[in-house]
This record gives structure tokens, sequence and C-alpha cells, in this order.
């Protein structure tokens, strides 16, 4: 069996159309997932309710969004950084994207993309902690997981925004209705990111 040759560095710009519609697809999707099943209880919680709750609900809560996230259509539980894997392995290359029968390698430099994919290795980090019994060592990170975890929701908002931009670019500026189509915002409504003094947050946490 022969190698796979790595393909050439592409921006999603300079993706062809075919190809673009299906990445704005499987974005759609995995974003959709995560909103609804990744980040579900914790971003429901208001503020006063998160500081009021009682830690060992809380870390019941982080741990069903996070490390069980729910895939139904893939008939089983998952968690957030595999349901963030099957999309951005077909980014990266190390899967294929299947398109028309045909087996497409890409590989997607992007700065969202990026920050999305440092965001999903953040919360990763925590994923110990969650896996663990430790309430302690719980209480001492919730606060910056929580931020962690509602950024990663804002991340993903420029990309698939523009993402969409470039679709409407290579249609002439006129994007036909899409039947098929379920647009994001049906789903959840997700606010502009709330300026975050970095400085604050260190001290914080």
């Amino acid at each position: 069996m022969s190698a796979v040759v790595p393909a050439e560095p592409q921006t999603l710009a300079q993706l062809p159309f075919k190809v673009l519609e299906e990445v704005i697809r499987q974005l759609r999707s995995t974003r959709n997932d995560i909103i609804r099943y990744g980040v579900w209880n914790i971003r429901n919680l208001t503020d006063e309710e998160f500081n009021r709750l009682d830690d060992r609900k809380l870390f019941g809560y982080f741990r069903q969004d996070l490390l069980e996230t729910r895939f139904l259509s893939k008939g089983r539980r998952i968690d957030l950084i595999q349901l963030w894997k099957w999309f951005d392995d077909q980014m990266s290359g190390t899967e294929p994207m299947l398109l028309e029968g045909e087996e497409l390698f890409l590989n997607i430099q992007d700065k969202d993309l990026e920050k999305v994919r440092k965001r999903i290795a953040e919360i990763q980090s925590f994923f110990p902690t969650l896996r663990s019994d430790d309430l302690e060592a719980f209480k001492r990170v919730k606060y910056k997981l929580r931020r962690t975890v509602m950024r990663l929701t804002y991340d993903l908002h420029p990309l698939f925004t523009r993402l969409e931009k470039y679709r409407k670019n290579a249609l002439g500026g006129a994007v036909p209705p899409r039947p098929e189509r379920v647009p994001l915002e049906a789903v959840v409504e997700i606010p502009e990111p709330p300026v975050i003094d970095e400085h604050d947050e260190d001290v914080q946490a």
C-alpha cells in the first residue's frame, strides 16, 4: 500500500466551491452539536446560578457536557475532543474528506481554525481533572474551565461567518436558497464575546 502524499497547504479562501460547500456543511453540523450537547448545561447557567450551584452538581454538568457529548447521529456518546476531531482531522489531512465518492486530502492553514484548535487543546487539558473524582481539584479550576468553554463557542463564530462570506463571494454575492440547509442561527443565537481582560483573568484563576 502506497503512502499518502501530504496535500499542499491551502487557505479556506482557496478551496474550490464544492469543497468549500462540504467544509461549511460539516462545520455547521459540528458546531451545532457542540452548542446543543457539548456546552449545553454550562452555557445555560447564569453567573449567579454558576456561583451558587453545589460544586458536586456543577462537576457533573461539566462531565456530562464535555466527556459524554451526545452525538446521536452516530448512535453513541463521545467526548468533545472526538466530536471536534471528526471534522478537524479532515482539515489537517489526517483523514480524507469524502466528496462525490472520491477521497480528498486537505491541509488547511487558517488563523481562525487554528484559534479553535488551541481552544480545544485548552479544554482537553482539563480532562484529567474531569475524569477523576477529585472535587477539590475541580473547584480550583471551575471558573477558568467555564471561561474556556464559553470562548470556544465565540471562537467558532468568526470561522463559520468567514466561510459563508467566501461562499457568497464565489456565487457573485447572490446566495440561492438551499432547502436541505438548516441555518445555524435557527439552532441557537450566540452573542458576541465580551471584552475580557486577560490580566484580570489570570488574577481570578
